[in-house]
């Protein structure tokens, strides 16, 4: 029994690990593609914390990324399990041009 209880939770844990792989994975891929829609530069993405909203679990990612090549900054993504919900952008501003 205690052998059947340890496989069980070998495969739980493996699962888990599993499916955070796969979001990560999709909030990569998928935040590649808005970049280039954007024309950004997607610089990195990481998992930044869990949340339990409307008994739902809410991974959010947090994003670098540069609109002109100069400046940095970060934006957000909230996923429920494969699903896209929210991207959060700040205002993005110009910098100063030197050849004015």
């Amino acid at each position: 029994m205690t052998e059947l209880l340890g496989l069980i939770a070998i495969l739980l844990f493996g699962a888990g690990y599993w499916q955070l792989r796969r979001q990560s994975e999709f909030a990569q891929a998928w935040l590649a593609r808005y970049c280039r829609q954007q024309s950004f530069q997607l610089l990195s993405v990481y998992r930044y914390r869990f949340k339990w909203q409307r008994g739902r679990l809410l991974t959010q990612f947090r994003f670098e990324f540069s609109h002109d090549g100069l400046q940095h900054n970060e934006g957000v993504l909230w996923l429920h399990h494969l699903t896209v919900l929210n991207v959060d952008l700040p205002i993005l501003r110009e910098t100063d041009s030197p050849m004015l």
